[in-house]
């Protein structure tokens, strides 16, 4: 393979963060042909370290490009870069995350190996800055075995109904393929992610690295979000964004095989049941009823006629048990997921 690469690195503000992204992408084994920095309004001096940056460096000076727009979100950064982009293949990495030298290699290795199969490949990553993780890998994260260095998923609807290895950091696709899926949906702004890789996945075989090649930043979330993103510790805020992918993926799916559906009812369930639970917390107790009416509708389970019968006998209870769990899980770590 022959690669033409683009990375576009959208970023808000940590331009010394961001400088450790960028120096990690042009340090590959396989040469880039572009890196395009995508600054999101950021209120810190993000083009000022960018210039010093190339002023000092010539391979920032031939190969990176500075773009700033007004502050819209990672989807449109993400996209205004997809636009500007000249390479056959693109490549994401976050600002806060590093690739490992020879990432791009291992996967030209595997896009070549899969080719006219796969239009998109991915790899394995570890986690920094967060003692949960420190341990893990993504795909360990991901709740997830698959096999050898360099292989293919010929299913990758099935695999993300389930789990998440996939990564936007991580993976490079073709350039073609991403402008036919549109780039990323620019109204989600959590999420946004997982939305862009089912919807690849829908159109093309995923191959794969099986062998970690990102380095993602994982420090707390009050330190990673920010400007718009900020909003994502709004819990309603959140589920909004998330019913919107989903809406997404029921769409999708609409003719697949009963298997596929049933994995996207479940999604489903799982949304209105977390709705269920805010409702209960906030007091707003009949439209909780009409959450987890949803959710049943979806496939009737014993947690979801518990929070049915909650709901309806002992709305109070309910949200004082909620609250309590939530409390618990997040001393330990966890989130609420029931």
């Amino acid at each position: 393979m022959n690669p033409d690469i683009s990375v576009v690195i959208p970023v808000y503000n940590r331009p010394a963060l961001l400088v450790h992204s960028v120096d990690s992408v042009l340090a590959q084994t396989v040469p880039v042909r572009e890196v395009i920095v995508i600054d999101d309004g950021s209120t810190e001096d993000v083009e000022g370290e960018v210039r010093r940056n190339m002023a000092a460096k010539p391979e920032w000076r031939e190969r990176v490009q500075y773009v700033y727009q007004d502050n819209q979100g990672q989807s449109v950064a993400l996209n205004n870069g997809i636009e500007r982009a000249k390479g056959e293949w693109i490549g994401f990495n976050a600002s806060d995350d590093c690739w490992l030298p020879w990432k791009l290699e291992w996967q030209c290795r595997a896009l070549e190996k899969y080719e006219g199969q796969s239009e998109l490949c991915f790899t394995d990553a570890w986690f920094l800055n967060n003692r949960y993780m420190k341990s893990m890998t993504l795909f360990d994260f991901a709740e997830i075995k698959l096999p050898g260095d360099i292989h293919i998923v010929t299913d990758p609807v099935r695999l993300l109904l389930k789990h998440q290895p996939v990564w936007v950091q991580t993976l490079v696709a073709s350039a073609r393929s991403v402008r036919r899926l549109g780039g990323f949906d620019p109204l989600l702004r959590f999420s946004e992610d997982y939305d862009f890789v089912f919807r690849m996945a829908v159109q093309t075989q995923f191959c794969y690295v099986g062998i970690p090649m990102t380095l993602i930043d994982r420090k707390h979330s009050n330190e990673r979000h920010s400007g718009a993103s900020t909003n994502w510790h709004q819990e309603e805020y959140r589920l909004r964004m998330v019913d919107r992918r989903l809406q997404t993926r029921l769409r999708l799916t609409e003719n697949s095989a009963p298997d596929i559906r049933e994995g996207v009812h479940e999604n489903l369930r799982s949304q209105y049941s977390k709705w269920t639970n805010l409702y209960l917390k906030n007091g707003e107790y009949s439209k909780a009823r009409e959450a987890v009416s949803a959710a049943a509708r979806y496939r009737l389970t014993p947690g979801i006629v518990l929070k049915w019968a909650m709901a309806h006998l002992a709305p109070q209870l309910g949200g004082r048990l909620i609250r309590w769990r939530e409390d618990r899980d997040a001393r330990i770590g966890y989130g609420i997921n029931w």
